[in-house]
């Protein structure tokens, strides 16, 4: 067991499923609807997450904010991000954010468990 994942997407259903499949194949998980809701949540953790699923596109706090405003904070900066988007470009995102990876939505289960396992945090 590692330690928890931090899944911030605005979409309910989506990030419920998510959370879902993650506590199914054992992660602890926790949700964020959005990037500030997320900056709050991180701050609140009793351990920092191993991994943080970042969507791009949310209200109050986008996905590429989020990323900015977590990497000011010493103890949050070296937290792996990984981006999941329905965009086109999300790889040039990914990029441009410093994330470990990106998805495409709709995310394959399969290839969701892959991303979370070779990315996380040692």
């Amino acid at each position: 067991m590692t330690g928890p994942l931090l899944v911030v997407d605005d979409d309910a259903d989506l990030r419920e499923a998510l959370e879902e499949v993650l506590r199914d194949a054992g992660y602890s998980v926790t949700g964020a609807i959005n990037g500030k809701h997320a900056l709050d949540v991180l701050g609140d953790m009793s351990s920092l997450p191993v991994l943080v699923l970042l969507d791009m596109m949310m209200p109050v706090l986008d996905g590429a904010g989020f990323a900015r405003a977590m990497r000011q904070v010493p103890a949050w900066r070296d937290i792996p991000v990984l981006v999941f988007s329905a965009s086109a470009n999300a790889r040039q995102v990914a990029e441009e954010i410093g994330a470990c990876g990106h998805l495409r939505k709709p995310v394959d289960v399969d290839t969701l468990l892959d991303a979370v396992r070779r990315h996380q945090a040692a």
